[in-house]
């Protein structure tokens, strides 16, 4: 689950936890997006304003798989 997290983040330019929002707000139509997994855990990496890759985290609940990945996105390198 982890890769797609981290595609889902890379695809729709945005933290998978902001399309699980959308799905526990009503929006039921997210789940059927292609390639789409709504559950949190993906974070998209940027440099100078590029989205150059994603984490994927998965693995405990969603939220703690968001808690990681924040960290991990913390720790890398700023450019």
């Amino acid at each position: 689950v982890a890769p797609e997290k981290a595609r889902t983040a890379v695809m729709f330019k945005r933290p998978s936890v902001l399309l699980e929002k959308a799905v526990a707000d009503g929006r039921l139509g997210m789940m059927t997006l292609p390639g789409a997994t709504t559950v949190e855990g993906g974070l998209p990496i940027t440099y100078r304003g590029a989205i150059v890759g994603a984490i994927g985290i998965s693995g405990l609940t969603s939220q703690q798989d968001g808690v990681v990945a924040k960290a991990g996105l913390a720790g890398l390198p700023e450019a």
